[in-house]
């Protein structure tokens, strides 16, 4: 270990001072890494005390100890630690082993029943658990529809009172078409009195919604949900449409529970009252007119979701409602939210009859003391409208069964009179009569309707009528009136001609007779 001792007793006292011990590693403490090949330079400030390599194999000997016991004491704890591992993993085993065990006897009791299916009780068995299960996927249907909508749009009426209703309506046409075909007077007589009856309580255009609402929803999956929070879900026409132009006004401070709320109140709480009756009436009147004179509306359930002039008709008439009944505030900010939802301004105040058509609706502006008469159908860009700061009654009164045209303009306190037409783009300033046709700007008389109610017609050509006898005998009068102006036209012209010539001959005489006295002076004279 030491080979430089034999030199430490060999040194002089010049270089006693400082000897230079050379020890090598004898034992390094990594087993793992090469000892370094180049030896350690140890320097003894004391040549006498060369006892130090001694002192080296000791501590490496501690060293060594050390590290064997902290070995055994780290062995030790490991297997203390893994003893419970293996005692788990043979217990994990053992229950592998008997849920496989568990397994098997439980196929071979299914293998058994399956072998037994053909005795009766089996039979029963298998009945009731399907009946079960059906009423387990029952009763989930039912928990996910009850957790997919609110609770105020769940309706607790049963699937088959749909179909009840409509029975009931077959039934009524058919007791109605048996009445309009019956044998004798009297059987007819009765029949229509129990039509009457029958009619009552059955509301035809909310049958025919709900029933158009659930044969889309067959169509068209994606839209089930929303037909049926739309309609489906409702009991009434007005709760429907309460729900549906609530869900298109609303804001971020017009709740739709909150408009919900105003229009049901509109709606259904003044079924007493003739205003609340007429009210609906009109509601469903609107919506038949909308299906029958648009071609592009294909159904009347059409009508109530998608079409916008009848959702701005139908908020205007509760606005009207509202205006009429105080809450005048209220009604100024649906019209707010109304013109800039549906781009339609229409006064509270405006009167609008039963049976109006607004076809697209865009740009129609209607003015406060409009007044509308029933079956009117209105395009879209109309403006009935003021002259200018008039103050009163300003507005045009339009009477029933009128038709006016897109982009026309009515302006002033003027009458357009029943079953007249305005023609696209017109202006007009001044009365127009009834069942006659009026274009231009501004626009003139320019022929006759052929039909009484051109707004159901929806015929927006401009034709003039086929001549009547009444036409004829209009033009010969008109034409012999012309033809005697004209002969006494030229009759005066010829008087005229005549007097300038009997003129002319007498001033010819007394010019003459002017020359002669002058002449006859001159001769006295001489």
């Amino acid at each position: 270990m030491c080979a430089a001792s034999s030199r430490v007793g060999a040194v002089d006292g010049a270089e006693a001072s400082r000897v230079v011990v050379v020890v090598a590693d004898a034992a390094p403490r990594r087993p793992a890494r090469r000892a370094s090949a180049t030896p350690r330079r140890i320097i003894v400030a004391n040549p006498g005390r060369a006892s130090i390599c001694g002192a080296a194999h000791a501590r490496a000997r501690e060293t060594r100890g050390a590290a064997t016991t902290m070995r055994a004491a780290t062995r030790a704890t490991a297997a203390r630690v893994a003893a419970p591992r293996a005692d788990a993993r043979r217990a994990k085993a053992t229950t592998i082993r008997d849920d496989d065990s568990t397994r098997r006897r439980r196929r071979a009791s299914r293998a058994e029943a399956r072998r037994g299916d053909d005795d009766d009780g089996a039979d029963g068995a298998r009945e009731t658990a399907r009946r079960a299960s059906a009423s387990a996927s029952a009763s989930s249907m039912d928990a996910m529809w009850a957790r997919a909508h609110p609770k105020y749009l769940q309706s607790d009426a049963l699937d088959d009172a749909f179909c009840d209703e409509i029975e009931r309506a077959d039934d009524v046409a058919r007791r109605r078409d048996a009445a309009k075909i019956g044998t004798s007077s009297r059987e007819g007589g009765a029949g229509a009195a129990g039509d009457e009856g029958a009619d009552e309580g059955v509301d035809y255009v909310w049958t025919a919604i709900r029933e158009e609402a659930r044969r889309d929803a067959a169509r068209e999956p994606m839209l089930s949900s929303y037909l049926y929070a739309s309609v489906l879900s409702h009991d009434t026409l007005e709760q429907s449409l309460s729900f549906v132009l609530a869900n298109k006004l609303a804001d971020s401070t017009l709740l739709p529970t909150q408009l919900m709320e105003i229009f049901n109140t509109v709606l259904t709480e003044e079924e007493e009252t003739a205003a609340g009756a007429e009210l609906r009436e009109a509601v469903r009147a609107d919506v038949a007119a909308f299906k029958e004179r648009d071609p592009a509306c294909v159904g009347y359930s059409h009508a109530l979701l998608l079409f916008k002039g009848f959702h701005a008709l139908e908020s205007h008439r509760i606005q009207h409602a509202l205006w009429n009944r105080g809450q005048r505030l209220m009604a100024l900010a649906m019209q707010s939210r109304i013109s800039a939802v549906f781009s339609m301004d229409i006064h509270p105040a405006a009167r609008l009859g039963k049976g109006i058509l607004i076809d697209h609706g865009t740009g129609v502006v209607i003015g406060e003391t409009c007044v509308i008469g029933d079956s009117v159908s209105i395009l879209q860009g109309v403006t009935l409208g003021g002259t200018g700061k008039a103050v009163g009654d300003r507005h045009p009164k339009i009477e029933s069964h009128v038709l006016i045209g897109a982009h026309s303009t009515v302006l002033g306190n003027i009458k357009v009179e029943r079953g007249s037409m305005i023609s696209a783009g017109s202006l007009v300033l001044k009365p127009v009569a009834a069942h006659t046709m009026v274009a231009g700007s501004p626009a003139k008389v320019v022929g006759k309707v052929r039909d009484s109610k051109p707004s159901l017609v929806m015929d927006h050509h401009i034709t003039p009528m086929a001549p009547t006898f009444c036409d004829d005998l209009e033009e010969a009068v008109r034409r012999q009136v012309s033809e005697e102006k004209d002969k006494w036209t030229r009759t005066a012209e010829d008087e005229d001609r005549v007097r300038s010539q009997v003129i002319s001959a007498d001033e010819k005489r007394r010019r003459r007779r002017d020359r002669g006295s002058r002449s006859g002076g001159d001769s006295s004279t001489r």
